[in-house]
């Protein structure tokens, strides 16, 4: 451990587990970061222009300046020696990979070395665009449903999974007991406020149950589940029968679990998001532990600006082609300068009816961070998503920047295999990195 990072451990409240503290010297900003044993110093230089535009005075202000560097793409330098410890990691559910990023940046600048050794989606150009930026070991196309099998048990009024008894797939059997950290993102249209079908009460919510047992069938040491934060609500009680499980099991699961706002830890939008971390040890966190990790957001107009004038060739940077009508709704809000679209512009099935619909047809507020980033958001009728000081929708490349992805990131747009449909789905359902990057830290600190 680094004296640095030692001081700045020793400054900390006893109770805090995770913790980064950046610094400025001769135009390279050093960020000095631990979880847990973990412990490590990075670099960035900088060569941003949109980042030389702002004062960095304090620890606050460098890191919100380290935060847009990493979304214009800058890398940060990492010690990659051959005494880094190894991290395993299986993540399934996986889509393009922004838990995971999240996790590899958060074990990188802590000195660990990730290695993604299991990886499964059902979602084939997600797991294509996840395969090239996190190189896992094995890959598969699989719902989690076909990795493993239970039967089930009377349990009281109901039935419970036998875990005893579980099956699983021969691959995915193959890392179990191995498994440092174990994540799952599964799907949360069941519970989402925007289901009015199946709201609740869903077969999908019970991947979430599956996601669990997983984990715990693999032994892992520390098990990360992600959703919405309404899934605590659902009519099958899945995070409180994977609360039991979990318990049965041995795993620690007081006091680690949480709903976090991506813009509090540097995602440019708005963004909810429930996680449930259960660790065989037993330690809790703090306000202080999430507090350490919290950065200034971009706003919107912050976050896209920068490709304004980008070239329109390829599907990953083209707006959408917007019927006459979308398309005077959408002049119409730029034109007089708003932000909600009124009734007697809006069609006959909000206007004629009463609705709470006001952000759908928006127009995105430049000077705050967007709102909830959908797989609707290349449509201006299915949110808040025209851009803020165009009018048009927003392009993939510009949903991307404000779920909080990077510029290094690769989305495959040069080799024309990746339809619009695709990046609607896999940016829209995908954790931003910088979550991803504040739960790593938290899973770092329970190994």
């Amino acid at each position: 451990m680094t004296a640095h990072a030692r001081s700045l451990i020793d400054s900390m409240p006893d109770s805090v587990c995770v913790g980064v503290n950046y610094s400025l010297d001769d135009g390279i900003i050093a960020r000095n970061a631990f979880a847990g044993r973990f412990s490590s110093v990075s670099r960035l230089p900088l060569e941003s222009p949109q980042a030389t535009r702002r004062k960095a005075t304090g620890n606050a202000d460098l890191a919100a300046l380290w935060n847009v560097l990493q979304l214009d793409g800058k890398r940060p330098h990492v010690d990659k020696g051959p005494k880094r410890p190894r991290l395993n990691i299986v993540d399934l559910f996986c889509g393009c990979g922004g838990l995971s990023l999240g996790i590899k940046q958060a074990a990188e600048s802590v000195g660990a070395r990730p290695v993604f050794i299991f990886a499964a989606d059902v979602a084939e150009a997600a797991l294509k665009v996840y395969a090239k930026n996190l190189r896992p070991l094995r890959i598969a196309r699989q719902n989690v449903e076909t990795l493993i099998d239970y039967p089930v048990r009377i349990e009281g009024d109901g039935v419970e999974p036998d875990v005893e008894k579980l099956h699983m797939d021969r691959e995915l059997a193959s890392v179990a007991g191995s498994v440092d950290v174990f994540v799952a993102g599964p799907p949360c249209e069941g519970n989402s406020n925007f289901n009015n079908r199946t709201r609740r009460f869903d077969h999908r919510n019970d991947l979430y149950l599956d996601a669990t047992i997983a984990g715990i069938a693999l032994d892992a040491k520390v098990i990360v589940i992600e959703n919405v934060p309404m899934v605590t609500r659902s009519r099958q009680n899945v995070v409180s029968r994977s609360l039991k499980l979990l318990q049965e099991s041995g795993y620690g699961i007081h006091g680690n679990e949480f709903t976090l706002t991506a813009s509090d830890f540097g995602a440019p939008q708005n963004r909810r998001r429930h996680f449930l971390i259960a660790s065989q040890i037993n330690r809790t966190w703090t306000s202080a532990d999430f507090d350490a990790l919290k950065i200034h957001a971009p706003t919107a107009l912050e976050a896209i600006d920068s490709l304004r004038e980008i070239d329109r060739m390829t599907t990953f940077d083209r707006p959408s082609r917007l019927s006459s009508e979308n398309a005077k709704r959408v002049r119409f809000l730029l034109d007089r300068d708003k932000y909600d679209l009124p009734d007697q512009e809006r069609p006959d099935c909000h206007r004629l009816k009463p609705h709470n619909y006001q952000s759908i047809y928006g127009r995105m507020r430049p000077d705050e961070p967007a709102p909830t980033i959908t797989t609707g958001f290349l449509s201006p009728g299915r949110g808040r998503f025209t851009h803020p000081v165009e009018a048009r929708s927003l392009t993939p490349h510009e949903g991307a920047r404000l779920q909080g992805f990077g510029e290094s990131f690769d989305w495959l747009q040069d080799t024309g295999t990746v339809t619009r449909h695709d990046y609607a789905n896999m940016i829209g359902a995908a954790v931003p990195p910088q979550l991803g990057f504040t739960v790593g830290m938290l899973a770092l600190s329970l190994l």
